[in-house]
C-alpha cells in the first residue's frame, strides 16, 4: 500500500466522490445540502477551506433512505460503496459513509470492525418535537449521544480514567445495539411534520429552522458547483457564530491525512 500524505491528494479523491454523489442525486431526484466545515469552505472560500480535509452532507431521513436503496447499485462499477450500521463493512455510528474502494483508511481513536476508505460523510436531517415534549428528547439525543461515542472509541490513556471507564462499560453494552437504538430515537419525528429539525450526530447538536432546509442553491466548490441549503446563513451561524472570520491559527489543522493508503 502507499499512504497518502498529501492533503491535496486526499481532497481529490474526497471531491471526485462527491461529485458522483451529485450526479446521483440529481439523476435519481435526492436533494442533499453541503454541511458543516464544507459548507463554510463552499460560502467562504468556494472549495475546501484550505487545512480542511473531509466533505459533509446533510440529507433529510426520506432522502438518506431512498439514497441508502438505490446508491449500493448505482456505484457498483464506480469505484465506490458504502458504510453504516447496517453495512458490511460495519461502520459505529449512524450516519454513512461513501467511500472509495481503492484507499484504505483507519480513524486511529475509533474501533475498526470492518476497514472502509477514503470517504464523505452523509449525515441524516430529522425532525424535533413540538416545544413542550423537546427539552426531553433533546435531554435523550445527548444521553445517547455520549454512550454511543464511549462505545466506538478506542481505550486510550490519554483520555483519562473515567473516559477510559466509560469506554469500558459502554462496550460490554454491545455497540452495535446502541447505534441502532440512536438512529431509531432520531427518526422518531418526522421532517416534514416539524417546524424545527436536527441532525442527532451533529454539533451540539443544534436545532435549525425547517425552513432553511425548505430549498437548495448550487453553490461553487473547488472546480464543480453543489447544493446549500437556502438558509446557509443562519444554519452556520447557529452552529459556529461568525462563521466568515477565520479561527486561530493553531486550529487550522487537517484530521485524517493518517493512516490513509492507496491499496
Amino acid at each position: 500500500m502507499r499512504e497518502i500524505t498529501s492533503l491535496d491528494e486526499l481532497k481529490k479523491i474526497e471531491l471526485e466522490i462527491m461529485k458522483k454523489i451529485h450526479d446521483f442525486c440529481v439523476e435519481k431526484d435526492i436533494t442533499y445540502f453541503l454541511a458543516y466545515g464544507t459548507l463554510i469552505g463552499a460560502i467562504r472560500h468556494k472549495g475546501f477551506i484550505p487545512w480542511d480535509d473531509d466533505i459533509d452532507i446533510l440529507m433529510k431521513r426520506e432522502d438518506y433512505n431512498k439514497f441508502l436503496r438505490e446508491f449500493p447499485k448505482w456505484c457498483v462499477d464506480k469505484k465506490l460503496a458504502i458504510a453504516n450500521p447496517y453495512t458490511k463493512p460495519y461502520y459505529g455510528r449512524p450516519m454513512t459513509k461513501v467511500f472509495d474502494t481503492r484507499t484504505y483508511l483507519i480513524e486511529p481513536d475509533f474501533r475498526d470492525d470492518d476497514p472502509y476508505g477514503v470517504f464523505v460523510d452523509v449525515w441524516v436531517l430529522d425532525g424535533v418535537p413540538e416545544e413542550k415534549k423537546r427539552k426531553s428528547f433533546l435531554n435523550k439525543v445527548k444521553r445517547y449521544k455520549r454512550l454511543l461515542f464511549a462505545s466506538c472509541y478506542k481505550l486510550n490513556k490519554k483520555l483519562g480514567i473515567l473516559k477510559n471507564v466509560a469506554i469500558f462499560f459502554a462496550k460490554i453494552l454491545n455497540p452495535k445495539k446502541i447505534v441502532i437504538q440512536f438512529d431509531q430515537i432520531a427518526s422518531e419525528n418526522p421532517f416534514d411534520c416539524s417546524d424545527q429539525v436536527i441532525c442527532c450526530m451533529g454539533i451540539g447538536p443544534v436545532t435549525f429552522n425547517r425552513e432553511d432546509f425548505s430549498d437548495k442553491i448550487l453553490v461553487d466548490f473547488e472546480d464543480a458547483r453543489f447544493f446549500a441549503p437556502i438558509g446557509y446563513d443562519r444554519i452556520l451561524r447557529a452552529s459556529y457564530g461568525d462563521y466568515k472570520e477565520l479561527p486561530p491559527e493553531k486550529d487550522r489543522q487537517p484530521h485524517h491525512v493518517i493512516n490513509t493508503y492507496w491499496k
